[in-house]
């Protein structure tokens, strides 16, 4: 176990029963896109440009589905959260971006 898995052990372990589930699928998808983004396997500008539409909007199916074809495993809203933190995407409605 490393250092991750154990902080992550702890955590679940600390909260109500009712919410372990959640917390662990949450910290598992957390994971992912952390070690996703530390790999540098991950080109977020081009699957944004791919992703978008004529009129730079991008939505969660586009995004979806370059995400799919580029085999990455990480959810279409996972990704644009990251990109919204990044300041790469600003919310336009609901399930729907533009490009910063």
């Amino acid at each position: 176990m490393n250092a991750s898995e154990a902080s992550n052990a702890v955590s679940v372990a600390n909260v109500p029963p009712e919410i372990r589930d959640q917390l662990s699928s949450w910290l598992d998808e957390q994971e992912q896109v952390t070690s996703m983004s530390d790999s540098g396997s991950i080109d977020g500008r081009s699957i944004l440009s791919q992703a978008a539409d004529e009129n730079g909007f991008i939505t969660i199916d586009s995004l979806q589905i370059i995400l799919t074809k580029a085999n990455l495993k990480m959810g279409a809203e996972a990704f644009a959260e990251r990109a919204c933190a990044e300041g790469e995407l600003l919310q336009d409605g609901p399930n729907r971006w533009k490009r910063a």
